[in-house]
This record gives structure tokens, sequence and C-alpha cells, in this order.
């Protein structure tokens, strides 16, 4: 990193600093690299599904899909905190590298499932183990990059752009993506394109130059003793990361486990509209990222609560949508008005707020409250499928993330004040 590239120090920040986090060249090689990441990690959303629902009976694949998921999602919770001690302790950079190619690994196996056409499904849960223990260390790591590359000032917009780059390409590239390789080259050619891509991103993040760490001279365990108690006597992070808990419960959760079955069993249309499905989330994701990039909307921790009653809304109506193109509209509108805002201000609140030092612990626990939150949203789908199917799974699970809306509009007080 040059001198030029170097960020402003927060302490000195001028006013009127700019707010562009592309005239960085290091932010410019991050947000590449988190295309190309997002993408392959998109492209797994559809094809591992699409690989289990070929290779188990009909009346297990909810079962099967949830179980996978919680696989890969549980080994990420555990060591979700250790990932942002290590964050804090090692470069990123480094670690980026070594994850992503672990990622790349777990996928090249799938490769040689699907093209040997096996009919197992037991390595998925060890595959999906493998890849959501490096996913523990990988998202502390490349979110908690940022505030080392770019200034105060630029911080927000990088956090939007950041989202757009990844979750965008997470949620509607990568699933779109995949969608069509499986339905027009089948699922050995999707996921080599799924390794090429994480391979890639991995050579992209090890030619970002980041600050070394600076040592504390404590214990692994002293470091996430002492983050867990700067968030603890922050009320306002305190709030934030609790209500990191509801989407991966009551939202994605339950779209990921009903998305496949919604397509076939509801709509009776190929597989290519899978990714067609995430991708339309993904898109309003990307057009919801970008208006807040040009807008300076204020009372941001307010906008942030009211996420979940506005996105949650549309949920429910996805739920009860009688064709694949209403759903892919309303699922649209559920992005641009739920994830799109919730993500991206959970982040920018969390950085600003934040001290660099305990930058990699706090967004490790951002990180863990999604992933401990989301194996018990597949759970609780699976079981809700079993009763009521999937369209009802998602009306009700929607209708409680809105209720928990309304309730911390009214009482987050630590949250709905931030600016």
């Amino acid at each position: 990193m040059t001198e030029a590239d170097a960020p402003t120090p927060l302490a000195t920040e001028t006013a009127g600093a700019s707010r562009n986090p592309f005239s960085v060249a290091g932010f410019r090689l991050w947000w590449l690299a988190s295309i190309v990441a997002g993408t392959g990690v998109g492209i797994q959303a559809v094809t591992v599904p699409l690989y289990i629902r070929d290779r188990v009976a009909e009346d297990h694949r909810a079962v099967a899909i949830a179980a996978a998921l919680i696989c890969q999602t549980l080994p990420g919770a555990a060591l979700a905190l250790v990932g942002g001690v290590v964050a804090d302790r090692v470069e990123r950079r480094r670690i980026l590298v070594r994850t992503y190619l672990v990622a790349a690994a777990a996928s090249l196996a799938y490769v040689g499932l699907a093209g040997m056409e096996a009919d197992v499904i037991w390595p998925v849960f060890l595959l999906a183990a493998v890849v959501g223990s490096a996913g523990a260390f990988t998202n502390p790591a490349r979110q908690a990059m940022v505030p080392q590359i770019v200034s105060q000032s630029q911080l927000q917009n990088a956090a939007i752009f950041g989202t757009m780059a990844f979750m965008a390409t997470l949620q509607f590239g990568g699933p779109s993506i995949g969608g069509v390789l499986a339905d027009g080259y089948g699922l050995t050619w999707a996921f080599a394109t799924e390794v090429a891509a994480l391979g890639a991103a991995a050579l992209l993040f090890s030619r970002i130059a980041t600050d070394p760490p600076i040592p504390t001279g404590k214990s692994v365990f002293r470091d996430l003793i002492e983050g867990l108690r700067y968030v603890r006597r922050n009320s306002s992070l305190l709030g934030i990361l609790a209500l990191v808990t509801i989407p991966g419960m009551l939202l994605m959760g339950p779209f990921m486990v009903t998305m496949v079955l919604i397509v076939q069993d509801v709509y009776e249309a190929s597989d290519k509209f899978v990714g067609f499905l995430v991708g339309s989330m993904g898109g309003g994701i990307l057009i919801g990222s970008f208006l807040l990039s040009v807008l300076k909307l204020r009372r941001r921790g307010f906008l942030l609560c009211f996420s979940l009653l506005s996105g949650g809304t549309f949920w429910i109506l996805y739920g009860f949508a009688p064709n694949i193109w209403l759903a892919m509209g309303l699922v649209f509108i559920a992005g641009m008005l739920g994830p799109a805002i919730f993500i991206n201000f959970a982040v920018a609140l969390l950085q600003e707020n934040s001290e660099r030092a305990m930058m990699g612990r706090v967004m490790s626990i951002y990180g863990l409250g999604f992933s401990a939150a989301a194996p018990i949203g597949y759970a609780q789908a699976a079981w809700q499928v079993s009763l009521w199917g999937p369209q009802t799974t998602i009306a009700v699970s929607a209708g409680i993330a809105v209720m928990l809306g309304i309730v911390a509009l009214l009482f987050l007080r630590p949250v709905t004040r931030l600016a």
C-alpha cells in the first residue's frame, strides 16, 4: 500500500473529506475480490441444495437440505469468536488467502462427486462443516480489513459498496450463474465455476496490503474475553448484535430451506428459477445498496429496526405468491427494503462505533449472531414444512420477524437513537 493509499487516521479526519472509497486503490482491489468471492459462494448456495435434491426421497428433501445448512453454520458459530480474535492478531490478508483456498478445495471435491454421479449425500455434511469452519475466519477478516483501507468519511459508503459487491453477488450473480449452469450444463460445470471463483478471490486478496496487527501481549482467550466485555459495555453495539439474530432465524433460514421446494413443487418451474429466485433478492439488495450510497440518510439506527418491518412484510406476501414471476418481484422488493438496509447500516454502525483494535472481534460477534441463529431457522423451517408446507412456513416466520421489528422500534432506544 502506497502512502497515497493509506487511510487518514480517525483522529485527524478533516471536514469535507471525500466520501468516495474508490479513490483508494486498496479498496478498489478489495471490492473486486469481494465480487469474485461472493460469486463463488453464491453458486454454492444453489448447487448444494440441487445436489441433495437429486439424491434423496421426496419426503426427506427439506430435512436433508436443512441438515446440510446446519452442518455449515454450526462450525462457523462455534469458531466465530476465535475467528475474530485471529483477525485482530494475524494479518487479515493471510487469513483470507488461506480460507478461500480451503473453500475452493471443498468445491473441488463437489466437482468429483458430481462428475462421478455419486449417489450419496454424506460427503456433503463433511464438506459443509469444512466450508463453515473456514467462513468463521473469512468473514471477520474481510469486513475488518475495510477500516484499515479507507478513511472515516469513506467508511459508510465503503460498507455499502462492500455489501453491493459481496452480498449482491452472493444473492444475485452467483445463484443466477449457478442455476443457469446447473440447468444447462449440469452440476459438474457449476461446481467447477465455483472452484475457479474462490481460487481467484484468494489470489486477489493476496495483493491487498494492510497494516500488520499490533500485538496485545495477551493470550487468545484473554483477547476473546476482552472483546466480549467491550461489546457488553456498549449498549448500542449490543443492541445491533441482538437484532442480527432475527434475519437468520426467521427470514434467510426459512428461505434457503424452502426455495428449491417452492420452485419445483409449488410453481413447477425448472432448476434455473432456483437461481433466479435467489438472484431476485440479490438484485433488490444491489439496487437498495446503490440508493443508500447516493442518499445520506439520518436516523440509521431507526431505519435498521424498521427494515425488519418493511422487508418482513414483503416476505409475508412472497409466502402467498401464486406464481414464480410475482414471487421473484416480491423477493426483489423484500431484498431492497430488508437486507439492503439492515446489512449496510448494521455493518456501518458497528464499524463506526468500534475501536479499530477491537474491529475483528466485534465483526466476529456480528457473524456469530447470524451463524448461531441460522441453524435454528433451518430447523424450525424444516419442522414447519412438515406441518403445512413451504409457503405457509415463509409467511409465518416473516410475520414473527415483523412483530419483533415493531418491538425494536418501540423499545430498543440505544439503537434507534443512532444517527
